[in-house]
């Protein structure tokens, strides 16, 4: 035990030594994070936070004439290696993954709600694979906008579905994982490429070979149309199946439009409150509250709900900027000779 221990103490120990903030050039001047341009980039490198009577304020003018040559190029840039990182791609096989739990998920309570369907023919599950496709297919192009659910399964829950796999994409997407709402370019490219994630699935879900058509036979002669108020067997002159184009075109276009209002609800609720306190259970509340579906795909991903790329960049940053600048006036403050 003493040297499984001891071996802990030489493989984590460096690792905390090494990921203590400040830098070691802002720690031999004593210097407040935020003027530190070591580490951020937007401080003036002249500035000098302290008064001319402060006992640091002729260590952080030496400091700044004397390391001046080893100063790094770019003051924004982290104190690692440009080259030391290398580009990361969009992460295939995770959201391969995760969208086939999602459809199994799905899948399992469709089955569940129409299970007779599912085991219709001689209680075998996807008995007369191809022949019910082929029916099924032709039914839905013949049977307009309308599949026969409620509205709010059409408006609301396929924009839904939408949403989440389009988070699915954004979070395994370097590029557009830690992207916030914002009028940019790289923004709206990231959520379209999320949107054309959205279509594939919905594509798949709705008329795929894994998809309501096969496994529940929506729109196939086995399953008899239903009326407009559910009762089977149909009466009227319009009959219902299951299949329509409403599902096909609601589940992109409502998926966009709902995760960009996740994306600027979390901008304009969620961080306004992490600004003004530290209550991580409100914090968190907050989150899941206005980005409920986004916090769905974050636990696909083995995430928390409410998780965000921020949380590692500028609200860690501000939080120790402020607890340094409450302890200056006392620790570094001194009556000029």
């Amino acid at each position: 035990m003493i040297g499984i221990a001891r071996a802990l103490c030489v493989l984590l120990l460096p690792g905390v030594a090494l990921g203590q903030l400040p830098s070691t050039e802002c720690d031999l001047a004593q210097t407040p994070f935020q003027a530190c341009n070591y580490l951020v980039g937007n401080s003036t490198p002249d500035a000098n936070p302290f008064p001319a009577g402060s006992h640091t304020h002729s260590a952080t003018l030496t400091l700044s004439t004397n390391s001046s040559d080893s100063a790094p190029a770019n003051a924004g840039e982290s104190f690692l290696p440009s080259g030391s990182h290398k580009k990361e791609g969009f992460h295939w096989q995770r959201a391969l993954l995760e969208s086939f739990m999602f459809l199994s998920i799905e899948q399992a309570y469709v089955v569940h709600d129409d299970y007779k369907w599912v085991v219709v023919e001689n209680g075998v599950p996807l008995n007369h694979f191809w022949r019910d496709y082929k029916q099924s297919l032709h039914s839905w192009l013949e049977s307009g906008w309308n599949d026969g659910d409620a509205l709010m399964y059409g408006y609301v829950g396929h924009p839904i579905q939408g949403a989440l796999t389009s988070y699915i994409q954004i979070q395994n997407d370097p590029r557009g994982d830690s992207l916030e709402f914002s009028n940019t370019r790289a923004y709206w490219h990231s959520r379209l490429r999320a949107t054309i994630w959205n279509t594939v699935y919905s594509t798949q879900w709705n008329i795929g070979p894994f998809s309501e058509m096969t496994v529940e036979k929506y729109g196939a002669k086995v399953r008899s149309p239903w009326n407009q108020d559910g009762t089977w067997p149909c009466t009227s002159k319009h009959c219902y199946t299951g299949v329509g184009q409403i599902d096909l075109v609601m589940t992109p276009v409502g998926g966009f439009v709902w995760t960009v209002g996740e994306d600027w609800l979390d901008k304009q609720i969620a961080v306004p409150v992490e600004e003004v306190t530290r209550n991580h259970f409100l914090i968190d509340f907050t989150r899941c509250a206005v980005n409920p579906i986004r916090g769905g795909a974050s636990i696909l991903h083995g995430r928390r709900p409410w998780w965000r790329a921020r949380d590692a960049r500028q609200l860690y940053f501000q939080h120790q900027a402020k607890k340094l600048a409450r302890a200056l006036p006392t620790e570094h403050t001194a009556p000029a000779r």
